[in-house]
Parts: C-alpha cells; structure tokens; sequence
C-alpha cells in the first residue's frame, strides 16, 4: 500500500513533468565505495535472464561455497544423529519491514542461533541484528514508529538532477549508528568461529544482475572497522534502495538498487552445499528454515484494505508499481517453498503479516507511516512472543500466495 497525500502527487507529479521536460539531462553518478577485498571472489553475479545454465550454477556455487563451511563444522561439532541446521530467511517490504524487526522483538532469546541468514531490501535492514544474537535486539525498536524523517529526505526540485526523488541521508547516518564496532565484532566472530554466513542481495542495475554479498565475510576481513562499516552500510543501503524513490549505491564501480527487484530468498546454494557434505561424510543433513515475509500475501479484500485508486496518471503509475511488487514477493515465496519441499531433509515455514492495517493509519502520508511502522512493529512483537511460536507450513503458505 503506497500512502501519500494529494499534495505530494501534486509535487511529484510536477516534478515528473521537470525531469521528463530535462530527460536528457545527466545525473552525478554517486561516488564508488570499494568492497574490492573484503568479499571474496566466490561471491558472484548472476545475469537475469540466463543465456545458459552456468551463470545460475555460477551464483548457487558462490554460496555453496561460503555455506558448506558452516555445514561441515556443524557436522563435527555432532557425531551422532542427524544433523540440524537452521536457516532464516527475511523478505523485501519496505515499511513492512517493522513486523519483522517486531516479530525478531518478541522472538528473542528463544530464537536459534541461525547457521544462515539472509535479507533483501528491508530484510537487509533486519539481518546484521538477527545473525549477531539477542544481545543487539534493542536496535529493532528503531522500527517503531519508523517514519520518513528517520530514512529519507524529499528531494523533488533536485529530481531532474538527481539519481532520485529523496536522499538517505537520515538513512545513512541510522546505519552508522546501528552497524556498531560491537555489532560488527560479533558478526566477524560467529563467522570465525562457526562458519556461520550472513547473506544480503542487491541488484545491479548496470548489469542486471542479482549478487549476493556475505556480509560475515566482511566483517571479518580483518579490514579497518570503518571501511569493514563503509561497505556493509552501502550494501545494506543498496539492496534497501527503491528504485526512482531511493538513489542506487555504488559499489565497487557498479549501481545497485533494492534486492527485492530479484529473487527474495535463495536457498538454491545452501541446498548445494548440504548436499555436497553430506555425501562427503555420509551423514544425515536436514534444513529448518524459516521465512519472515515482511507484507501482507492475503489480497486487499481479504485484508480488508481494498479501497479505488485515485483517478490520476501517478497514483496510476504508484498503484501499478504496488502491484508489480507484490506479485514479485508472491513469485519468490512460491517458488521458495516450492523448491525446499522437494529436497530431502528440508522442512520450511514462515509467518507474514497478517493483519489490516487501521483505517485511520491509512489516511495519514508517507512511505514510511509512523502509524503504520507502530502498528507492524507492535503486531509482529505480538506474534514473535506467542509460545509456541505459530509458524504457517509450507503448504498453507503456498496457497495464500497462490490466490492471486
């Protein structure tokens, strides 16, 4: 649901009419933040769509590579039985990202300690804080009544000129704050120490490629603390970066933008490398993995949320790119599940947020709604404290997805 007022179309309308007027004009590509080093060479591109088999093989390996590490240290650390790894996934959603930051709120102590996890757009946001542990949950409450103020700053007269229609500066300075030496500390040591992977995608906008960056690995490059802070911030700010709304980042001499224009959740690569060790040791591997949808899957009637469009080329436009989103979000879940199902030894489930949101929050503006983020967070928190925890299995969540 995109929540903005008259007056704002109003402006963005007229300055959607300036930068076509001056579509010719050329935008400052944002300086390069070098990652060259602190990535390594395994974490690969793949182009979408394929021309062969190989570049999807080529991104399933780079993580199998950075995963099967994890797996086999888990194998050692259990010689008998089978072996348990746990694996948490957390979805794109942009102010949807607040039920997750809640649902990992009330989750807390009781959560595993994941051997993967993954984020996309505002699941990047999540991820550092899910990966590190409990300790660092205090940094979820940031979501709580998340607004535009703490991410962004409207930057409409300068559209015609800039890469986007806000800055992130509020965004950029929150990052700074969040990715303490603390918190990057602790993600380097569960990486040195148990091979655990923390895992966030961007999309490249030069290539159209989906990479996924191990963020583990760059906290534990042995990098200075700010150039290690430098480049886990732009990845998390590129993989975040709506396109037209939020400027792309660039990194290592490429543009990337928000990860969810890609896959959002992959689970290809982990699936390899359980696979590889396991035929390695001959022993029994099984997944647990677990999805954090940060959206709404019901249908806005079911949801109760239906409402017209307003009769208006941007609020067309704006309806039409919600559309587009979700239907991305539905696509990548569905096929998610639908491919952990079919491997051996996995079992999948996942909660969303399943909840309208209220009419009065509705009606006030924002892409980041203060009412809204303080609604999420609260219902997430609500959810993540339930014991037990009410997961929604695979198949139950396939047909949510599937009613559109």
């Amino acid at each position: 649901m995109t929540f903005l007022s008259a007056k704002m179309i109003l402006r963005i309308c007229g300055a959607t009419l300036v930068a076509a007027a001056l579509s010719a004009c050329a935008v400052d590509r944002p300086e390069s933040t070098m990652c060259r080093g602190l990535v390594p060479a395994s974490t690969l591109e793949m182009p979408v769509p394929p021309t062969s088999q190989e570049p999807v093989m080529d991104e399933e390996t780079a993580i199998a590579r950075s995963a099967a590490p994890a797996i086999a240290r888990a194998v050692a650390a259990d010689r008998r039985g089978a072996v348990e790894l746990n694996v948490l996934s957390l979805s794109a959603g942009g102010q949807y990202g607040a039920f997750g930051a809640g649902f990992l709120r009330g989750w807390g102590a009781d959560r595993p300690s994941f051997d993967l996890v993954t984020g996309v757009s505002a699941g990047s946001l999540l991820a550092p804080v899910a990966f590190a542990g409990p300790e660092f949950d205090a940094i979820l409450d940031d979501y709580d009544g998340l607004s535009d103020d703490d991410v962004l700053r409207e930057n409409l007269l300068a559209a015609p000129f800039s890469p986007s229609v806000a800055s992130t500066e509020p965004l950029k300075a929150l990052l700074n704050d969040r990715l303490s030496d603390d918190l990057i500390g602790r993600i380097a040591e569960r990486q040195r120490v148990e091979n655990a992977q923390l895992f966030v995608a961007a999309t490249n906008i030069d290539t159209t490629a989906n990479r996924i960056f191990s963020l583990s690995d760059v906290a534990a490059s042995g990098a200075d603390i700010d150039v290690r802070r430098d480049c886990m911030r732009e990845v998390i700010m590129a993989s975040s970066a709506i396109p037209v709304f939020l400027p792309p980042r660039n990194i290592d001499d490429n543009l990337y933008a928000d990860g969810g224009l890609r896959d959002h959740v992959f689970f290809r690569g982990i699936e390899s490398a359980r696979a590889q060790v396991a035929r390695q040791t001959g022993r029994t591997i099984r997944v647990n993995a677990f999805i954090v949808v940060n959206g709404q899957l019901r249908t806005p009637e079911e949801a109760g949320e239906a409402e017209d469009v307003e009769d208006n080329i941007l609020a067309y436009a704006l309806r039409a790119a919600d559309i587009l989103a979700d239907e991305t979000l539905r696509d990548s879940i569905a096929e998610t599940i639908r491919f952990a199902q079919d491997q051996p030894g996995w079992t999948v489930e996942g909660v969303f947020a399943d909840t309208a949101i209220p009419r009065e929050c509705r009606e006030e503006t924002g892409r980041f709604n203060p009412c809204v983020t303080r609604h999420l967070f609260d219902y997430g928190k609500t959810l993540g404290s339930a014991r037990p925890l009410v997961w929604l299995d695979g198949d139950a969540l396939l047909e949510i997805t599937n009613k559109l």
